[in-house]
């Protein structure tokens, strides 16, 4: 999800912020970085944190290690560097698509949206979270921040059911945990290349699931 397929907004020319240059462009240093970043998330992705080195980091960046190094620093800054970029990216990527919704019918559309298998959803970075909170067991502070990303999925849902169906809190709580677990579930499996209908089969889940929601009001 974030997870989640965000709708990427091109930034007004005329802007400037953090990260970019008077142009308004990324500086090189920020573009590096973030292809570092994004070589970090699929590495882990593929194998795991104790196979995210910095030779296989490189590899996949298609840069030099010490150039890697340079960026990341050593291991435990690594893992720190991994932890905020995820976590930050999911939120990121969560609100995009909340805000990208319809007014016509913005529930239908946002499970439609999580499930459907003609976009290729961001495998890799729920496939990194999932190493993620492998590792939050012996780390509290960690736990804490995929417990949170979570249930603001699961919270920015239930207000789109919520205000879509106009049902109680309660109702539309349950129902986005359902769905929650649901896209978790589909998107963390990717890998296996499951039967066709897997994905189908969580979207027919959820619109049932709709369904059900709107007879409660």
């Amino acid at each position: 999800m974030p997870p989640c397929r965000p709708v990427m907004r091109p930034r007004p020319r005329s802007s400037w912020c953090i990260g970019t240059n008077m142009a308004g462009r990324p500086s090189n240093r920020d573009a590096r970085y973030t292809q570092v970043m994004e070589a970090l998330t699929r590495t882990v992705a593929r194998f795991g944190l104790e196979g995210a080195s910095l030779s296989a980091i490189a590899k996949e960046a298609g840069m030099t290690r010490p150039l890697v190094r340079h960026h990341l620093g050593n291991r435990d800054e690594i893992l720190t560097a991994l932890q905020a970029y995820v976590l930050d990216r999911f939120q990121q990527q969560t609100a995009e698509m909340i805000d990208a919704l319809p007014k016509d019918r913005p529930a239908q559309a946002l499970v439609d949206q999580l499930f459907d298998d003609r976009d290729a959803s961001d495998a890799d970075l729920i496939m990194a979270f999932a190493a993620l909170t492998a590792r939050a067991v012996d780390d509290p502070a960690l736990q804490r921040g995929c417990r949170d990303v979570v249930l603001g999925f699961e919270d920015a849902i239930a207000g789109v059911l919520a205000s879509s169906c106009q049902v109680p809190e309660k109702a539309a709580k349950e129902a986005a945990q359902t769905i929650t677990a649901l896209y978790f579930n589909v998107i963390s499996l990717s890998p296996l290349n499951m039967p066709q209908d897997w994905v189908a089969t969580a979207n027919r889940i959820s619109v049932n699931i709709l369904e059900n929601l709107g007879k409660t009001k």
